[in-house]
C-alpha cells in the first residue's frame, strides 16, 4: 500500500515517536533501595568521613552497597533488595547516633543524560506505589487561646499608657479577657478606650463585691477568622515541610474545618515523616529586659548553638506569629541574609 501522505507529515509522526520513546525510557530504569542519611539538627552536614563509617558497618555485616554518595548535606547509600535497606537502617542508625536521621527511600536510577533531558519515570500515587497517610487536627483552641494572651498583653499594655489603674487581667475559657478595677471611673475609662480601639470584642461591664469588672469576649466573626487563619497557617507550613522531605506529587490539603489530609507516596519511613510534620515551634515576640527589672518579670533565655550566651527578656509577650502577615526572606545593605517581617494590626501596635 502506498503511502500517500507528505514528507513533511511523516516526518513529524516519526519525531513525535522518538519522543515518545526517549521520555519513555526512565519507566524501564526501576528505583533503587536506599538509605538517606541526614543531620538531626540543620547545622548538622553530613560529610565524606560519615559516609564512609556507614559503608564500613554496612560492608562488615556483608550488606552489598551498589553505590554511596553525597547530595548537598545529605547522603544516599543505594543498596540491592528491600531486605538489605530494612537490615541497614537500623545498623547505620546504631552506628552514627543521634546526630544524624536515617530514613528509607527509594533512589531513582534514570541516567544523567536522560535526566539532562528532562526525562523522568511516570509518578506513581499512594494506591500503586504505596507510602503514608496522615489525618492530622489543627488545635482550634489553643490558637485562639494564644491570639487571647497576646491581645491580653497588648490592652493592658495601652492601659498603663493611658494611665488608667486597674487591679488585673485574666484570661478566662480561652473566649474572655477580665479586667478588674478598683471604681466604676476607672472601668467607664477602660471601656472607651477598648470599645474604640478593639471592635473584635464585645464587651459587658459587671461588679462583683468591692471590684468593677469588665469582660471582653471575643466575637464568632473574629473566632472564625482566627481558627482560619491557624488551619491556613498550617496548610503552608505543612506544605514548606513536605516539601524539604523531597516527596514527588504529595497531597496536603484541608479536610472540613480544622482537618489536614497528607498524603506522601514512596516514603517508607512514617517515623521520619511523623517527626518532620509533627514538630512544633512557636514564634513570640518579646522584649529585651531592663537592667533593673526584677525577676519575676523576666525569663532567661540559652542559645541553641552557643549554650554559654544566653538572653534576658520580659516574660510579657508582645506578639506571636498569629501576627505575622508575611514573611519573606532579603538581604540588608551589607549583603547579609535577613527576614523581612510585615505585622497585622495588633502585631504593629
Amino acid at each position: 500500500m502506498l503511502n500517500k501522505y507528505p514528507l513533511w507529515k511523516n516526518l513529524v509522526i516519526l519525531v513525535a515517536l522518538v519522543i515518545g520513546f526517549i521520555y519513555a525510557l526512565p519507566n524501564l530504569f526501576p528505583d533503587d533501595y536506599a538509605i538517606q542519611i541526614t543531620g538531626a539538627r540543620s547545622s548538622t552536614e553530613v560529610n565524606a568521613g560519615v559516609l564512609d563509617r556507614a559503608v564500613d558497618v554496612l560492608e562488615r555485616q556483608g550488606i552489598e552497597v551498589k553505590s554511596s554518595t553525597l547530595q548537598d548535606r545529605d547522603a544516599l547509600i543505594r543498596l540491592t533488595t528491600s531486605e538489605d535497606q530494612l537490615q541497614a537502617r537500623p545498623l547505620v542508625q546504631a552506628a552514627l547516633g543521634n546526630e544524624y536521621l536515617v530514613a528509607l527511600n527509594m533512589a531513582a536510577s534514570t541516567p544523567d543524560w536522560l535526566r539532562s533531558l528532562g526525562a523522568g519515570p511516570m509518578k506513581l500515587g499512594l494506591d500503586l506505589r504505596g507510602g503514608v497517610h496522615f489525618l492530622l487536627e489543627v488545635d482550634m483552641e489553643t490558637a485562639v487561646s494564644q491570639r487571647l494572651e497576646a491581645m491580653s498583653g497588648q490592652i493592658k499594655r495601652e492601659l498603663r499608657e493611658e494611665r488608667i489603674r486597674y487591679r488585673g487581667g485574666d484570661v478566662q475559657d480561652s473566649r474572655e479577657i477580665v479586667l478588674s478595677f478598683r471604681d466604676e471611673e476607672s472601668r467607664t475609662e477602660a471601656f472607651n478606650m477598648v470599645r474604640d480601639q478593639y471592635n473584635e470584642f464585645l464587651l459587658d461591664e459587671q461588679t462583683e463585691g468591692d471590684e468593677f469588672l469588665l469582660v471582653l469576649t471575643l466575637s464568632e466573626a473574629e473566632v472564625t477568622a482566627i481558627q482560619d487563619y491557624a488551619l491556613e497557617q498550617n496548610l503552608t507550613t505543612i506544605r514548606n515541610r513536605v516539601n524539604e522531605l523531597g516527596v514527588a506529587e504529595p497531597l496536603v490539603q484541608q479536610q472540613g474545618a480544622d482537618r489536614i489530609i497528607v498524603e506522601l507516596p514512596g516514603v517508607q519511613d512514617t517515623a521520619q515523616a511523623k517527626r518532620v510534620l509533627g514538630a512544633t515551634a512557636n514564634l513570640e515576640f518579646r522584649m529585651e529586659a531592663r537592667q533593673d527589672a526584677p525577676s519575676s518579670e523576666t525569663e532567661e533565655f540559652g542559645f541553641r548553638d552557643q549554650p554559654q550566651r544566653t538572653a534576658r527578656l520580659e516574660q510579657e509577650v508582645i506578639a506571636t506569629g498569629n501576627n505575622v502577615a508575611n514573611a519573606q526572606q532579603a538581604f540588608d545593605e551589607n549583603g547579609q541574609p535577613q527576614v523581612n517581617i510585615t505585622m497585622d494590626s495588633v502585631g504593629v501596635t
